[in-house]
């Protein structure tokens, strides 16, 4: 709060009518405002979580699709920022390895102050198949594009890297009534 005081002081100082103030003194310090500097963009501050899109809240084939492709627009998020609440929440752990492994990942570049880019998972051709009466769900095929990603230590080294991918996968959701479950995410090639 005195910051924002002290700023808007000298933003005063300096707009105001009449002739220059007096110059500062040698024993005064100055100090520099922080609205000198640009506002930081989405991209300084790092990646922006995904907007969870309404037809999530839809029990049926369309509720499924979302739910698969919100829930695929978290995996770079996820590793970026080690925030694996929403992933979490949806991730039928007992059942699937991909979203476990993903989760323990995010955790290790955290745990080493890693920092993680890329990844992105852009999906095309989303493609429902029947509800499955067995497993309570519907599978979801997706063709999909991953974005290069690498990960750098704290000193400087590259932990990991890649050209990124393509190809097509299944994701098979799971309706309860807090929402949308990813039961199993496979190679649907």
């Amino acid at each position: 709060m005195g910051v924002v005081v002290a700023v808007g002081c000298v933003v005063a100082g300096c707009t105001g009518g009449g002739g220059p103030g007096p110059s500062p003194s040698v024993d005064e310090p100055v100090v520099s405002s922080p609205s000198e500097s640009p506002a930081p963009t989405p991209g300084e501050t790092g990646p922006v979580k995904p907007e969870r899109p309404a037809a999530m809240d839809r029990d049926d084939a369309e509720g499924a699709a979302a739910a698969a492709e919100y829930f695929l627009s978290l995996y770079a998020y996820v590793l970026a920022t080690g925030d694996t609440a929403e992933w979490d929440a949806m991730t039928w752990a007992e059942t699937c390895t991909f979203c476990t492994s993903v989760r323990d990942r995010a955790s290790d570049v955290r745990a080493n102050d890693d920092s993680f880019t890329g990844a992105g998972i852009e999906v095309t051709n989303p493609n429902v198949g029947a509800y499955d009466d067995f497993v309570g769900g519907f599978p979801v095929l997706f063709d999909f594009v991953q974005s290069p990603h690498k990960r750098v230590a704290v000193d400087g080294s590259i932990v990991s890297e890649d050209q990124g991918a393509s190809g097509r996968l299944q994701i098979d959701m799971k309706h309860l009534a807090d929402g949308w479950l990813v039961l199993a995410v496979t190679s649907a090639e």
